[in-house]
């Protein structure tokens, strides 16, 4: 029973002073995949659906056994995204390449070598440290590039694209569809609350 103890308190105590993993940065991990599938046009890889608010592989999470509409449940994908990201941690033993094998699929991490790896890993960690660096700040729609160059100071108002809740809605959904955005950024478009109606028009900033 005593070495149990110390193994728990050791990893706990690993754990404390380890950088969260990638499945708590939902936003980071999509527009990760968007920007990935956009430079892989032209091949079946640009047409993977990446599942729920997790954007988890279809083909990693078939072996759960869930319908593929049952991952819109945000408590279901984080356990399954939390699930599987352990299996990747175990089998490549670091945690930065676990993060890469739930992003991308870990057959993409072992096509690469050893200095892209180590470049997508820290781009990955100065992402989750800054949402202003990197992945999620170099995901840009056209439509909002294209008003920030109708004069000379756009950059400096800030830009907003109007939605209007539909029923069924729920943050999370609307979170996929605005996947550059985290999902802090969107309660705080609505005013600090996580509730939402039917009708409502939230202002989403670009």
């Amino acid at each position: 029973m005593r070495p149990a103890s110390l193994i728990l308190l050791l990893f706990l105590s690993v754990s404390a002073q380890a950088v969260q993993p990638i499945y708590y940065y939902p936003s980071l991990i999509r527009g990760t995949q968007m920007l990935w599938q956009h430079g892989q046009e032209g091949n079946p890889n640009s047409a993977v659906q990446f599942v729920g608010p997790y954007g988890l592989h279809p083909v990693a999470v078939a072996k759960f056994g869930y319908p593929v509409e049952a991952f819109q449940d945000s408590a279901l994908s984080f356990h399954v995204a939390e699930h599987l990201w352990l299996d990747y941690y175990c089998v490549m033993g670091d945690s930065a390449l676990a993060d890469l094998a739930l992003m991308l699929g870990p057959a993409y991490v072992r096509r690469q070598n050893e200095t892209e790896l180590a470049l997508q890993c820290l781009t990955v960690e100065q992402a989750k440290s800054n949402p202003s660096l990197a992945i999620r700040a170099s995901y840009d729609s056209p439509i909002s590039a294209q008003k920030r160059e109708e004069g000379p100071n756009l950059a400096s108002i800030p830009q907003f694209e109007r939605y209007t809740v539909r029923p069924g809605d729920s943050l999370w959904k609307i979170h996929q569809r605005f996947p550059q955005h985290s999902l802090a950024s969107l309660i705080e478009a609505n005013g600090g609350k996580e509730t939402i109606y039917v009708g409502q028009i939230l202002q989403i900033p670009l």
